[in-house]
């Protein structure tokens, strides 16, 4: 299971950095664009969305692997007991995976809707903007599976990750 969610964190960071290049790339483009010939690039604005898209959603599935989203840590500020704490994990993740299922498959059913509409500026498929919102929510509720799995395992509810103890042995 941790050789899966290391290659979901792992391929979703290349994925988010290239698209952030790509938007860096894109918008110097368009700065580049107006200052040395007064003219805006019409296609820049529409690829940037689509990076960005793809930016957030495919690297938002890193952050369900390794447990690093945001989310308010009832345990520290309740005090709650272990074993409670635990129980509401296990919640949170079933909320989070039904809510995201719920997204995916909205995104499968707008898909073939959009397919044949064509974005102004660049005649890409509107398909392409639902892509990464369908890919991220899979990927979500695999990592999101694996997280509930190893905490009802009762092993750590966050899997160990190569550089996470790469980390740890150099500061011993």
């Amino acid at each position: 299971m941790n050789a899966i969610a290391n290659t979901i964190a792992r391929g979703a960071i290349l994925v988010a950095g290239i698209a952030l290049f790509a938007i860096l790339a894109v918008i110097g483009a368009q700065i580049a664009a107006r200052v040395f010939t007064g003219n805006s690039l019409s296609w820049s604005d529409e690829l940037a969305r689509l990076f960005f898209l793809y930016l957030v959603f495919i690297g938002a599935a890193e952050t369900s692997v390794r447990h690093t989203h945001i989310a308010v840590d009832l345990k520290d500020t309740f005090r709650l007991p272990g074993e409670i704490d635990r129980l509401l994990d296990l919640g949170r993740m079933v909320l989070c995976i039904a809510v995201l299922a719920i997204i995916a498959v909205g995104a499968w059913k707008i898909i073939p809707v959009v397919e044949n509409m064509q974005r102004p500026a660049t005649r890409l498929s509107t398909a392409w903007m639902y892509y990464p919102v369908l890919v991220g929510s899979l990927l979500m509720i695999v990592a999101t599976a694996i997280n509930f799995i190893a905490c009802i395992a009762r092993t750590s509810p966050y899997p160990p990750f190569a550089d996470d103890n790469k980390d740890k042995s150099d500061s011993n």
